[in-house]
């Protein structure tokens, strides 16, 4: 018996210390955890990670209107919550979208979709982000209108202060793209049909944030020139 318990002992030394050296690279290296967890693609801790991410809501209105879809992208990532408003949704909003509320339920092209409650789409949002090394969103025309909606029903859900621990601020592709570039016009729909020669399905925030990631990594803007457009709380 004290004979197979010597033959054991250097194996489990050997795997003790392989685990020792594991963790006291990733105490060294903290990026060393971040590459395992990122499939291997190598992240610097002080490179940021832009994150996608778009609203619908029940109006146009940005100082009541309520969130009714969250959606966010960053790389392979992604994130899309239905939420069942708080107040009416606009005959205008319902067309653009293709969602209604039918009483309790919320419909998307008049087949029920399902939601979470605002606390839980928010908190999972937040959760999301937590995911990623030092995430900024991303999103069109974001400063007048997802922006202060985002940040004020956080607020009210009393979850700005920690949303605001997690991302750095918010760029808004429609300033950058008017900097970049000399075109008719700056709606995403005909920047996603001039730069990448496709159509897709508009006010569906699923696809408006897959195509604005597409559309981000056609331009590449410069670090100097994100700095100047990013929001920041």
């Amino acid at each position: 018996m004290k004979d197979v318990q010597r033959q054991k002992t250097p194996g489990n030394q050997l795997k003790r210390s392989l685990i020792d050296l594991i963790m006291c690279l990733i105490s060294i290296f903290p990026w060393l955890f971040r590459w395992f967890v990122n499939g291997n693609a190598m992240i610097r801790d002080d490179e940021e990670t832009p994150v996608f991410f778009d609203l619908e809501t029940t109006g146009l209105d940005t100082s009541v209107c309520d969130i009714v879809q969250l959606s966010a992208i960053s790389g392979d990532r992604t994130f899309n919550k239905y939420l069942l408003p708080r107040c009416t949704m606009t005959d205008g909003a319902s067309r653009v979208t293709g969602l209604t509320v039918d009483g309790p339920n919320l419909l998307f092209k008049r087949r029920p979709v399902q939601t979470v409650p605002h606390s839980q789409a928010l908190r999972d949002f937040i959760t999301f982000l937590k995911t990623l090394n030092r995430p900024f969103l991303v999103g069109h025309n974001s400063k007048r209108f997802d922006w202060p909606i985002l940040t004020r029903v956080l607020d009210q859900f009393d979850l700005l202060e920690e949303f605001e621990g997690v991302v750095s601020g918010c760029v808004d592709t429609l300033g950058l793209s008017r900097e970049m570039f000399r075109l008719p016009r700056y709606s995403q729909q005909f920047l996603v049909l001039h730069f990448l020669q496709e159509s897709y399905g508009a006010h569906d925030a699923t696809e408006d944030v897959r195509t604005l990631q597409k559309l981000y990594r056609v331009w590449k803007p410069s670090e100097e020139l994100v700095k100047k457009h990013k929001i920041i709380l």
